[in-house]
């Protein structure tokens, strides 16, 4: 009881951070911008087929092939387009949807904040003049570098800026009141105008007054983290963390995914535009790589024990793991943390501690000695782990290979736990 009130204790703070609102929003709102992620990143699969690979004695046996081979190098741009405008932009949806969540967590009217977000977030860019040259008029040119992952700190608290803005105004009751029998929606657009023109001035003055890159800064202030971040020590760190959350009983995935999910998305974008580039993808650790390499089956890389528990003699874990498998299979595993269970359970504890710990050390040196191709695309999370793996890594057969050697060696470091506890479950049963 003693060490259960110590864990309780050491756990409380965390799970009052779950419930920050500023990591609320910040993680519903990049969630809701994942499916144009996946979208994107299908296009950039697309983009990237590697037709290059081909030999040329090989299309010259083909001319349909070679034919075809030709065309589709000609026209990667074609493919690579929606990419470009969707996953290169994820600072600006991001901008919009995480001030639209936090808006409607402080009960805002939240579309007006994530428009007024997402106008902040432009401005923060500064568009420069070209002038004329040979007989062209100038023009205003807008750079798309602080759109993809680059921006995504900028964009999260350029939302929380806007929002607690309006929030202020609202408080205050700093707007323009309509008269009655004015339509909704035109007085909703007049009160949104006193915080729309405070918090837009006060971006335009420090970025194009003062001439202060916004962006820039904040990707200064966070590049310590995104460096030490692709580290080693930190897979081990994350998850030793993460699990230990789990074993206290919280959701130890909903916090650390939303306090990291900025830095995975921004390394991310960062192998995506290093791949369609045709240049080498410079990180190893993006979300990808822990979806499909490291938490297998869900927290704890649960999915060989999912498939062991199917073979146990003992008819409560057997009926669970019927039960468990389709879900693991799909990276779902709650029903094994919470029905098994896993959560507060000495004798699984500690191969639910280590799986992910040895998970995670044999694919980051794996993909670091570029034994396996780093991890460039996202795809929904739901797909079976060596389908996911593959997909991820641009089709490269020998992530599934790593999928699988992990599985056996986190199914050998699980099998005697499984045994142990299986002997306790029998002697309930009254079969020992």
């Amino acid at each position: 009881m003693k060490s259960l009130d110590l864990i309780e204790k050491i756990l409380s703070p965390v799970g009052r951070l779950a419930e920050v609102k500023y990591l609320r929003a910040m993680r519903d709102g990049i969630v809701s911008i994942l499916p144009l992620i996946i979208t994107g990143s299908f296009f950039l699969l697309l983009g990237s087929l590697p037709v290059s690979a081909l030999s040329a004695e090989f299309l010259s046996r083909y001319p349909l092939m070679k034919s075809a081979s030709d065309w589709y190098q000609a026209h990667t741009a074609v493919f690579l387009q929606p990419y470009r405008m969707t996953m290169n932009l994820m600072s600006l949806f991001a901008a919009f949807s995480v001030a639209y969540h936090l808006a409607r967590i402080y009960a805002l009217d939240a579309l007006p904040a994530g428009i007024l977000s997402s106008a902040c977030f432009m401005v923060m860019q500064a568009p420069r003049y070209l002038p004329s040259e040979a007989g062209k008029s100038g023009e205003w040119v807008l750079g798309l570098a602080n759109f993809g992952g680059r921006g995504l700190f900028a964009a999260i608290l350029g939302a929380i800026f806007t929002v607690e803005v309006t929030r202020v105004c609202a408080r205050m009751k700093w707007g323009l009141k309509m008269p009655e029998g004015v339509p909704p929606a035109v007085s909703q657009a007049f009160t949104a105008l006193t915080p729309a023109c405070l918090a837009v001035t006060g971006v335009w003055f420090v970025s194009s007054v003062l001439g202060v890159d916004i962006t820039g800064a904040i990707l200064r202030v966070f590049s310590p983290l995104m460096a030490v971040g692709d580290s080693f020590a930190a897979v081990l760190l994350i998850n030793l963390v993460m699990h230990l959350i789990w074993l206290g009983g919280l959701h130890g995935a909903s916090i650390i995914v939303a306090l990291m999910m900025p830095v995975w998305m921004g390394y991310l974008d960062a192998n995506s535009a290093a791949v369609a580039a045709h240049q080498a993808a410079p990180y190893v650790t993006t979300l990808p790589f822990y979806q499909w390499f490291v938490w297998i089956g869900g927290s704890g890389t649960t999915l060989s024990l999912a498939f062991m528990m199917l073979l146990s003699r003992s008819k409560t874990i057997r009926s669970l793991g019927k039960v468990a498998l389709l879900p693991g299979i799909c990276n779902i595993n709650e029903p094994i943390i919470f029905g098994l269970p896993i959560m507060m359970n000495p004798v699984l504890a500690l191969p639910f501690l280590l799986s992910p710990l040895i998970a995670g050390t044999l694919s980051y040196w794996a993909i670091r000695l570029n034994l396996v191709n780093h991890p460039y695309i996202l795809v929904p999370w739901t797909l079976p782990a060596p389908l996911g793996a593959f997909l991820a890594t641009g089709f490269d057969w020998r992530a599934v290979v790593l999928v699988g050697i992990i599985m056996f060696m986190t199914g050998l470091l699980y099998y005697p736990f499984l045994k142990a506890f299986e002997k306790e479950e029998l002697k309930k049963e009254g079969c020992a």
